[in-house]
């Protein structure tokens, strides 16, 4: 047994009274010898790369290669990809409660691979059209004239890691990674559909949901986590915050807490919401802290933190790991932390890594409310 299973034995103890009866083998009536079940084939499944659907609610997520179907469940907190942790609070899932209001986003990728988005402008009716480049970099920002048609798309292309099924008006068509299929019509993101709410009322009680498919994913093969997140007016603490959570300990640093990587809207030092990155070490006190922006509440934002490792970028160390930070597809801030050689090391990390949704109060007797969509992330795709 490695250092590691024994500091996760040390968290979850109370699993060690399962343990006996779950590993007996099963016993026939009148005999004394096992009766071992039918042979199956063993199930294979492969890492996928981050950028495909984890969990929308609405039924889309986790599509496994060798059936063509969907884990995920339109309506539900799938038990299978979700652990739930609600402490002092409720997760729930619920419809968008500003489906096409003017909080929600309207964007396209075009021809040439831009991604093209409308913004609402504060309360003003106006609508800002955004263009980002292939890699993410904002080109312009300029004004949509009221009544000019949204730039659509000439093309639309399946991004999922496999090949797939598309499912149309006419029923399922068989689509190839890669390969151009017809025309992408331009739709709100994160709207029109079931989204994840989470309600905290104290400041001990965080709410949270934990990715468990798989829970554990090392940060050199966790590649990409993102999400659309919105606070909501609803919230009555001022010291609140929602964010997405890369997490693990490091149990041989004193006194053996958090590493963690954070994005994600809240407060800091004033009620302001602002959009926030960072990267945390408890044990030594280290920090890595970038102000990606200021935030409205009941606005939707997609939040994006991936990490890359020699193998992705030629330009890193053998141990050396890059976080970076991505707002509505634009890089706005990366880091190469200063013990990224510890965490990619896995006889050194202990509980986790894990990703996790979490909403916070900070306040007692204050309430924090936030709701989350269309999240992607790696996961065990089985493909036989």
């Amino acid at each position: 047994m490695t250092r590691r299973d024994l500091f996760r034995l040390g968290l979850t103890g109370t699993a060690l009274s399962w343990l006996g009866r779950g590993c007996q083998q099963k016993i026939s009536p009148g005999s004394s010898e096992p009766t071992n079940p039918p042979t199956e084939p063993k199930a294979v499944y492969v890492l996928t790369d981050g950028k495909t659907l984890y969990d929308d609610f609405d039924g889309h997520g986790n599509l496994q290669s060798y059936n063509n179907q969907n884990l995920a469940e339109a309506g539900k907190i799938n038990s299978v990809l979700w652990n739930v942790w609600t402490g002092w609070g409720t997760a729930d899932i619920v419809g968008d409660p500003i489906a096409g209001s003017a909080g929600s986003l309207l964007t396209a990728v075009n021809e040439d691979g831009q991604r093209v988005e409308y913004r609402p402008q504060g309360n003003t009716g106006l609508e800002i059209k955004h263009v980002y480049g292939a890699d993410g970099r904002l080109i312009e920002a300029v004004p949509h004239v009221p009544g000019e048609p949204y730039h659509g798309s000439r093309k639309m292309t399946w991004f999922g890691a496999m090949d797939g099924y598309l499912v149309t008006p006419d029923g399922p068509v068989r689509v190839q990674k890669g390969k151009v299929y017809g025309i992408a019509r331009i739709a709100p993101s994160g709207a029109g559909g079931n989204v994840l709410r989470l309600a905290g009322s104290l400041s001990a009680g965080d709410v949270s949901l934990e990715i468990s498919n798989p829970d554990e994913c090392e940060a050199a093969d966790n590649k990409s986590f993102s999400a659309d997140l919105m606070l909501s007016s609803e919230s009555t603490s001022s010291r609140l915050s929602a964010v997405l959570d890369f997490h693990t300990t490091i149990p041989d640093q004193y006194p053996g807490k958090s590493w963690l990587t954070q994005i994600g809207i809240g407060t800091m030092g004033s009620d302001a919401l602002r959009i926030i990155g960072q990267c945390v070490n408890v044990n030594t006190g280290y920090r890595f802290l970038a102000f990606l922006g200021d935030a409205q509440p009941d606005t939707w934002y997609n939040l994006r933190v991936d990490m890359l490792t020699n193998k992705d970028d030629g330009t890193l160390g053998e141990k050396e790991l890059r976080v970076d930070f991505y707002v509505n597809g634009a890089l706005l801030a990366s880091t190469i932390p200063e013990d990224s050689d510890v965490v990619l090391d896995r006889q050194r990390t202990g509980a986790g890594p894990s990703r996790i949704l979490t909403v916070g109060t900070n306040q007692n007797q204050k309430s924090a409310v936030a709701y989350f969509d269309n999240v992607r992330a790696v996961y065990r795709n089985r493909i036989g």
